[in-house]
């Protein structure tokens, strides 16, 4: 590496930094606006909100590197455009492609950095924010373990192991008590969804403790009234940002052997392993921006078009994962198909920004 791969490195190191601590902190602050609608139930209280935010704020930067890499280079290259240095260093031979590799060098260890943070330390942060935050907002949630809960429910213990997407519950077990706190009966539920302020249970085996043995009582359905709270279900949902990539690989793995459909989570396995891909797309893309006209824009104008051209990469990451879902397309191509266009798009306008009036590329 060069004194000039350095000193282009160090630039859009440090102003991609600079952008993604205040993307973070964009973040932080919505996320503190749409909690303080629940400020004040049950024990929810605005330091336990604030705790909420800091806690999923590394989530939610590792969601975010990708469009902080894109205002950030923009910022950093073309900071370098408006000084009259970039010019200076493609009189003195640095090529277009010269320059992007200078600027994917960089944003390969910060994409190593981000990877750190999100796929390590944000799925142990996001698991703990939930908890704290299912804790604080419904009274009757008593232990929480890894994927599952116990509550108390009047003269009833509940243990649920497992609590999905869609509110749905999994490995469901009820312990009955009487007024002496002695064990009346145990109800073991594969499963138990919500519909119509029921819950409708199937595969339920139930043995009932009398003076005279244990009863045993098979159903492959029913249905119960009341069995726990639906928002307590929501709350501590098993969300897949919760998990690592390798628990969330067994977890697919899981859900697919047990019947249900794994498919949103297929697409957020997927979507995190594209995320690396997506963060150096957009670096590319930057490079090439630059080179192009915006290199002579102010750099309020490179803000807005990073701004804008993040978001619409955000919108087609959700566009492409619903068509995937309407149309079959399979997980890992509707979590791919937007960075490797945003790549293709890069490498052909970086092609062009390297193409003198004789039509032959500069290396």
């Amino acid at each position: 590496m060069t004194r000039l791969d350095l000193y282009i490195g160090k630039t859009v190191v440090a102003v991609t930094l600079l952008a993604w601590v205040l993307v973070a902190a964009l973040e932080a602050v919505f996320t503190l606006l749409g909690e303080l609608g629940d400020i004040g139930r049950a024990d929810y209280t605005l330091p336990e909100a604030l705790l909420f935010v800091l806690l999923t704020m590394p989530g939610r930067a590792y969601q975010s590197f990708a469009v902080a890499a894109l205002i950030g280079s923009l910022l950093g290259v073309g900071g370098l455009a408006a000084k009259g240095e970039l010019n200076a260093f493609r009189l003195a031979g640095c090529s277009p492609l010269r320059l992007a590799r200078a600027v994917m060098q960089a944003g390969v260890l910060m994409v190593l950095v981000a990877v750190l943070i999100g796929e390590g330390w944000a799925p142990l942060t996001q698991q703990l924010a939930r908890q704290m935050r299912a804790a604080s907002l419904v009274d009757e949630i008593g232990i929480q373990q890894g994927p599952g809960f116990w509550l108390r429910d009047g003269a009833r213990l509940i243990q649920v192991g497992q609590s999905e997407l869609d509110g749905s519950l999994a490995a469901v077990r009820v312990f009955e008590l009487d007024a002496a706190a002695r064990l009346v009966s145990a109800t073991a539920v594969a499963r138990a969804r919500y519909d119509n302020e029921r819950w409708l249970l199937e595969d339920i085996r139930e043995s009932r403790f009398t003076g005279e043995g244990i009863e045993l009582r098979v159903a492959e359905q029913a249905v119960w009234p009341r069995l726990v709270d639906p928002r307590l279900a929501h709350l501590l949902t098993r969300d897949s940002q919760t998990l690592s990539l390798g628990e969330l690989y067994k977890y697919i793995v899981y859900l697919q052997q047990g019947g249900s459909s794994a498919v949103d989570y297929q697409l957020s396995y997927w979507g995190r392993l594209a995320a690396p891909l997506s963060a150096l797309a957009m670096l590319l893309l930057s490079v090439s921006l630059v080179l192009g006209r915006l290199g002579r824009q102010s750099a309020g104008q490179r803000v807005l078009v990073g701004v804008l051209v993040g978001l619409a990469f955000k919108l087609g990451n959700e566009i492409f994962a619903h068509a995937g879902l309407v149309y079959g397309m399979a997980p890992w191509l509707s979590a791919f198909l937007p960075s490797l266009l945003v790549l293709i798009a890069g490498a052909w306008l970086l092609r062009r920004a390297g193409q003198p009036a004789g039509g032959k590329l500069r290396t």
